[in-house]
């Protein structure tokens, strides 16, 4: 069993990685939240989807092996923007191959 089989076992958006930052696999929440068609996701890097450059700087300086949690904004393919939750963290593919795991939560507006 790989790590895209197990992305749909769960309500998060979730994605996955290559160690460049270009999507190689998602689940449906993350489609949905973020405008892809499943079959086209794979030709993205998830760099596109943060809304402010300088959050993305912060994010790529650490390395793969560190797990963080940050709050950021990201946006969807329409260009809205959104507060969330993201959660990362490395692991490796079934052939061995680093990978970084995000986990995508949306925040509700105060009020």
């Amino acid at each position: 069993m790989t790590i895209n089989e197990n992305l749909n076992e769960t309500e998060d958006a979730l994605c996955v990685t290559n160690t460049a930052g270009r999507i190689v696999g998602a689940n449906r929440r993350f489609c949905k939240m973020f405008g892809f068609e499943p079959s086209e996701v794979k030709w993205h890097y998830l760099r596109d989807l943060y809304r402010h450059e300088d959050e993305l700087s912060c994010a790529l300086k650490k390395a793969p092996e560190h797990s963080e949690v940050l709050q950021t904004r990201m946006r969807n393919r329409a260009g809205r923007s959104f507060r969330c939750v993201l959660t990362r963290w490395g692991s490796k593919s079934q052939e061995g191959i680093p990978v970084m795991l995000h986990s995508i939560q949306r925040m509700r507006a105060a009020g």
